[in-house]
């Protein structure tokens, strides 16, 4: 239960939420909202006042998910909305510890246990050790990303009704999905606005709790966050040109190309000559998500093509210049692999000391909008047809969606290969920020506070311009304009409904994230810094809110 004091046990509430199993898409994410109203009606001012927790169901979601918002009022119509995600990756990586998996109190002691009776450990493995020994973390699925957070959150609200005096009002924002697709927040956005308007607040400020990791001391990641980096999900299909394996170079098998592609693009920070923001700061370097040749069953022949998606995470704002310079790695690793498979014909030629028979290929690359044009030419309608088709497919993933139009097209299209097909896949996150003209003082202000905070607390938060990773925070404060969400919906094979809600039931106010730290999320070895996420993170956002509101 929760106390009625202001001294809530934080660590405690935080593994009540941790237990409670929510991963996205099951039943423990549809019930998650009748436990939480639960938790948040324990609070004396909403036991009596039950009505201001309330829970919205997200419409259109088959999964029929809902929305919790708990709403504390004060004198005033300032606000500020302290927000987060309740739902968690699954728990398959834990293997035989996964029956503990929610249970952080009974996981800290097996991992120890399982750790210790282990030999020739993993540096991953000591470094989880070392800080489950130490005491300074707690591990388990969620309690870092992100049920640390909701619980500062909470105990904040708890906090701020027990002042008679209290200044402003705070909105307690629960949302599901945001492990998915983020369908929880996207509908937020107009659900908070209708919100605000109908109790006629004025929002000061929104506040992200989402976690951070650092692997060292938590420098980096004890942080106020100012932004969030875009996320960006272009696909290459690279097309070869087919032949019995036994005559290989009577085609060109497009592995060779995506083999040269996947080697340049993987974990390399110089890809994309990503624009600096200030010293140190760098988004996480690119990564491919998928790679799968597109045949459905085993024969002697070639692959006809691949596919590869590149999760791409950036400071950039404009998704035509990642697009552009997409366009050009793919083109270069395409002419290289031409020209070493012409090289290894040479060399395989003078071996057999006879002339082996080759065409000259030359590459091209080609914009999915493109493709679309040329197939459409040959037969009207056939990309609604394909989509259709490819959503019955794969209703779930809209990637394999992705791949499966692609390389349908292509017949329509009546392309050769070799080429490479570009475009983009979802989902796509715009780049969140403070707005330089309307934030001004805002960030006077809060840079005063945490100055003032370290002082006291004596310790070494920081600001920060962008979250490293994807995050909530994009459909809250999404920096991003008409046209190139445009650009964005011509070179996407799947209709990305979602790219209009950008651009609707904008919020006027400054979005930040200011969360828990610690190591490993969506592994087995998650776990958080306790320290900072139940003593100094919820002073922390208090602080900070109610310098805010007052």
């Amino acid at each position: 239960m929760i106390h009625r004091n202001s001294n809530i046990d934080t660590e405690s509430l935080a593994i009540r939420l941790a237990r409670f199993s929510s991963i996205t898409r099951t039943s423990g994410e549809l019930s998650y909202p009748d436990f939480l109203i639960s938790v948040l009606r324990e609070i004396p001012f909403f036991s009596n006042r039950p009505n201001l927790v309330q829970e919205f169901e997200i419409s259109e979601d088959k999964w029929k998910r809902r929305i919790v918002i708990a709403f504390a009022p004060g004198e005033g119509q300032a606000c500020i909305t302290l927000t987060g995600h309740y739902d968690v990756v699954d728990t398959s990586n834990y293997g035989a510890l996964e029956p503990l998996a929610f249970d952080p109190e009974a996981l800290l002691k097996k991992m120890l246990q399982v750790l210790s009776a282990k030999e020739g450990l993993s540096s991953s493995e000591i470094s989880l050790k070392k800080d489950l020994e130490s005491g300074y973390f707690i591990p388990g699925r969620g309690i870092l990303d992100m049920k640390s957070g909701l619980a500062a959150a909470i105990t904040v609200i708890s906090r701020f009704l027990e002042d008679p005096d209290r200044i402003g009002n705070i909105i307690f924002l629960a949302v599901p999905d945001e492990e998915g697709a983020s369908v929880g927040m996207k509908a937020a956005k107009k659900i908070l606005s209708d919100f605000i308007i109908s109790h006629q607040l004025q929002m000061r400020a929104i506040i992200n709790l989402d976690a951070a990791v650092d692997q060292g001391d938590g420098g980096e990641a004890k942080a106020v966050f100012l932004g969030s980096v875009s996320k960006l999900l272009p696909f290459v299909l690279f097309v070869g040109k087919a032949a019995h394996a036994g005559a290989p170079f009577d085609g060109f098998n497009p592995a060779l190309a995506a083999s040269l592609f996947i080697r340049e693009i993987e974990c390399n920070s110089d890809c994309f000559s990503p624009r600096a923001i200030s010293p140190g700061e760098e988004p996480p370097p690119p990564t491919i998500l998928y790679c799968r040749d597109m045949r459905t069953h085993y024969d002697v022949t070639m692959p006809f093509d691949i596919f590869c998606a590149v999760n791409i995470l950036t400071f950039e704002k404009k998704p035509e210049k990642i697009f552009e310079s997409f366009r050009l790695l793919v083109e270069e690793m395409l002419n290289n692999a031409i020209s070493l498979f012409h090289e290894r014909k040479s060399v395989f030629s003078r071996k057999k000391n006879e002339h082996v028979a080759m065409q000259r290929f030359s590459s091209r690359v080609i914009d999915f909008s493109e493709l679309v044009d040329r197939a459409e030419y040959v037969a009207p309608g056939i990309l609604d047809r394909l989509r259709k088709a490819a959503e019955k497919y794969h209703p779930e993933d809209p990637v394999l969606q992705t791949a499966r139009i692609v390389h349908e097209l292509l017949s329509f299209a009546q392309i050769e290969g070799p080429c490479a097909i570009i475009g983009f896949a979802p989902p796509f996150y715009a780049k969140a920020e403070l707005d330089i003209y309307r934030d001004q003082e805002f960030l006077v202000l809060l840079k005063d506070e945490i100055a003032q905070f370290n002082r006291e607390y004596q310790e070494t938060i920081k600001l920060r311009p962008f979250f490293p990773g994807i995050s909530d925070m994009s459909f809250l404060a999404p920096s991003i304009e008409s046209h190139a969400i445009e650009y964005i919906r011509k070179q996407s094979a799947v209709i990305q409904k979602d790219l209009d809600e950008y651009m609707d039931d904008l919020i006027e106010a400054p979005v930040i994230n200011i969360g828990p730290w610690g190591r490993e999320y969506h592994q087995w070895g998650e776990r958080v810094n306790r320290h900072y996420a139940f003593k100094v993170l919820p002073d922390l956002v208090f602080r900070i809110s109610q310098r805010i509101l007052r």
